[in-house]
């Protein structure tokens, strides 16, 4: 009987064994300003930030080790276009720039073993805030002022195009379609519907000066946008119309918005945010990170997701970085006999 007790009372603490489902904060030695992660493949990732700083990634994201530095520059964004074929947005260090303009890039060649630098065509001292690439690997830079680079057909030739455009664009994404929508500052977004050949500017319902920060498409019509003071802003019809979302769960700035499926949606901001929608944006919530730096990019890889900011800060959550949390174990009542 005795024994019988013993079995009865370990299935049930068992029982209580419970996920924790929070975000967790990986291990790195580096203290960068982490600006972006990017997934080539389920298993290969990279991150780059201040201070020429890469950490990559073999496993899927469960380990992340430093890349050796060949620039002490900023690596604002890191993008592959296919498994070999990569660019990097870089930033000059303002202790070395002279007279050099502030941004140029990085193009590997070789799955990231090499990079080489490429410069902007006619390029001054407007900074360069994003490259957006789309499905077929046609390339466009954006900007400070507007200002607007097309990849050329040789492949590496970035070169100046006019835009009617004078707001500082901090994110672009396209659609499974040919739709595509630039956000950035004074509430700007302009959209196209000809997969980026021309750009128009967008009707935002409610009237807003947020500073847009990111822009993500779940769909051939359905955008999501988020920015300043908590602010998200969703379109139905491909980036033309967009109206903003009532949330009370934040009121800190978002800095990256990403889906990763038509329900689930995720965005991530200054001190340590990260909001959650299980319902395909009717609703969102605080998620808890115990983090206080600021995110600067979320992605999912798979069912993981990452989240990279300040400090070095890199954010996991999912399977493969789920921990048992022991509640008070159930005691079972005791027996005589």
């Amino acid at each position: 009987m005795k024994f019988k007790i013993a079995i009865f009372s370990v299935v049930l603490f068992g029982a209580c064994l419970c996920v924790n489902a929070e975000w967790v904060k990986l291990p790195t030695r580096s203290f960068a300003n982490l600006k972006d992660i990017f997934f080539q493949n389920s298993e290969t990732g990279w991150i780059t930030g201040t201070d020429g700083t890469i950490l990559r990634t073999d496993d899927g994201g469960k380990t992340w080790l430093p890349v050796q530095k060949f620039t002490t520059d900023s690596i604002l964004q890191i993008y592959f276009t296919d498994a070999s074929t990569g660019w990097m947005l870089c930033e000059r260090s303002i202790y070395s720039r002279g007279r050099n303009p502030v941004s140029y890039l990085r193009k590997t060649t070789d799955g990231g073993v090499h990079w080489e630098k490429v410069e902007f065509e006619d390029a001054d001292r407007e900074r360069v805030t994003r490259i957006l690439f789309d499905r077929n690997g046609l390339g466009l830079a954006f900007g400070e002022g507007g200002i607007f680079y097309r990849l050329q057909a040789d492949g590496t030739t970035w070169k100046k195009s006019r835009a009617a455009i004078h707001f500082l664009l901090l994110d672009g994404a396209y659609s499974v379609g040919a739709n595509g929508a630039i956000v950035g500052a004074g509430g700007t977004i302009v959209f196209t519907q000809d997969g980026g050949l021309t750009w128009e500017e967008a009707t935002i319902l409610h009237e807003t000066n947020s500073r847009i920060n990111s822009v993500i498409f779940t769909s051939a019509k359905q955008g999501w946008a988020v920015g300043t003071d908590g602010a998200i802003f969703t379109s139905t019809g491909g980036g033309r119309l967009w109206r903003l979302i009532s949330q009370s769960e934040t009121t800190s700035a978002l800095n990256s918005v990403y889906f990763s499926d038509a329900r689930n949606g995720y965005a991530a901001g200054n001190d340590g945010t990260i909001l959650h929608t299980p319902d395909a944006g009717n609703h969102w919530y605080l998620e808890s990170t115990r983090a206080t730096h600021n995110l600067n990019k979320i992605v999912f890889n798979g069912s993981n997701g990452f989240a990279v900011g300040f400090g070095g800060t890199i954010l996991a959550k999912g399977p493969e970085f789920e921990t048992p949390k022991r509640d008070t174990p159930i005691i079972s009542p005791k027996i005589e006999h």
